[in-house]
């Protein structure tokens, strides 16, 4: 398959999404005409499996990255078979979706970060160790061979970028590496800046995961036990889970710290955007969030989530909070790996979507033709490819069996579908 480009409908604006769909023929989008990918949610732009459990990042207003694997040898051919990873990259220009190299042969992308569209990081793990990857805006190279394994990966600036291992960090000043011992494992890291820069991690193993927050000069252990949600009481078909809540991912944007979670089989938001943290059952509102992606900031205050709308997280949503706090949720009718958005454009996902499943519309009382009006609690809607803001789409009311037709369509005609980006080599 090859890597093309889309966008989607409804409340959302123009998104994205780069996957290896299983898009049937027939399928509608919220209009009238049918989509030949995608849904009436999100229509593929750039379809490539190797980063169907990848990640993607945008890392300016025409830039963004997608990297994942291929699997290799025997593996390849042999379903539900895995074999050695070979790590893909694939780059976009804000026109098209361009397949780039990593200088590495082998191995799996462990995490991906930038501070500008010239200053992309990745690490690539293997056998020997971790790569440190870097693109500077017009080529990758490797910046440095750690001697252990790093997951994690954070960058603020040209000259300051840390990888997380085991117990340890490496720093690059933008001269010469550095490495230290610290307290704990990071799984998830947040920066905000070189002296506030926040991490989930493992003191030990079999530990509950921890708050971690950097100052420029030391690392300290932030207590967030107070605000953390409690279990409900065990029973034999629910035990009590020894590690209680599990954090799972972490952002850090100049509206606050918020941090995913489970316990259980629930979902919560943890949250500091004053003096103090909060918690938020998130379960009926977004789902479970088990894929342990970080929020999305939306640039307004608010954010993007992965949630889902089935009980073990497999059928993804995309669930958004606004500043106020009211959430709203729209299924993929797929599975969703990975979240970025563009600045004041598209959001980007990985992937996996197939047929949308229309949801139950409301009628009023007397059949009418209408034009939906703006809510104040709406998602904010990216702008439009030409530049121009989005505006509060028209669609035609749609019909069920005991829905007269004499209703007339007053709504004009849609907008003509832009045609999606190709691959290019």
């Amino acid at each position: 398959m090859f890597l093309k480009l889309a966008a989607t409908g409804r409340w959302l604006g123009w998104a994205a999404v780069v996957a290896a769909v299983a898009a049937a023929a027939g399928l509608w989008l919220w209009w009238t005409h049918p989509l030949d990918d995608g849904n009436d949610r999100w229509k593929l732009v750039a379809a490539q499996s190797s980063v169907t459990y990848g990640q993607v990042i945008a890392t300016g207003e025409h830039d963004a990255w997608a990297v994942g694997w291929d699997i290799l040898g025997i593996g390849a051919w042999l379903p539900m078979a895995d074999g050695p990873h070979r790590p893909t990259v694939f780059h976009w220009d804000g026109d098209r979706w361009t397949k780039s190299d990593f200088p590495v042969e082998r191995g799996d992308i462990s995490s991906l970060a930038a501070s500008s569209p010239s200053n992309v990081w990745a690490l690539a793990n293997d056998e020997s160790g971790t790569s440190v990857l870097r693109w500077d805006g017009r080529t990758w190279e490797i910046a440095q061979k750690l001697p252990g394994t790093a997951a994690s990966l954070a960058v603020t600036a040209d000259n300051d970028v840390w990888a997380w291992g085991d117990h340890k960090a490496w720093h690059y000043n933008g001269a010469t590496w550095s490495e230290q011992g610290v307290s704990f494992s990071a799984y998830r890291v947040s920066a905000r800046s070189a002296s506030d820069i926040w991490a989930l991690g493992w003191a030990l193993d079999g530990e509950a995961s921890s708050v971690h927050h950097f100052d420029g000069k030391a690392w300290t252990r932030v207590d967030v036990t107070a605000a953390l949600p409690t279990a409900p009481p065990p029973s034999d078909d629910s035990p009590l889970d020894p590690t209680g809540p599990r954090l799972g991912a972490i952002t850090a944007d100049p509206s606050g710290i918020w941090i995913t979670g489970e316990i259980e089989a629930s979902s919560f938001l943890l949250s500091q955007t004053g003096s103090g943290w909060r918690s938020e059952d998130t379960s009926a509102k977004a789902g479970r969030m088990g894929r342990d992606r970080p929020p999305v900031p939306d640039g307004k205050g608010g954010h993007w989530f992965l949630g889902s709308t089935d009980f073990n997280g497999d059928d993804s949503a995309l669930a958004h909070r606004d500043p106020s706090g009211h959430w709203t949720r729209l299924p993929s009718s797929g599975e969703l790996t990975s979240l970025s958005a563009v600045p004041v454009g598209p959001l980007l996902a990985t992937g996996v979507i197939g047929k949308a499943v229309p949801s139950v519309p409301t009628w009023p009382r007397s059949p009418t033709c209408h034009r939906p009006a703006a809510s104040a609690n709406a998602p904010p809607s990216p702008p439009s490819p030409s530049g121009r803001s989005a505006t509060t789409s028209c669609r035609p009311t749609r019909w069920t069996a005991s829905t007269p037709s004499r209703c007339p369509r007053t709504c004009p005609a849609p907008p003509r579908r832009p045609t999606s980006p190709k691959l290019s080599r």
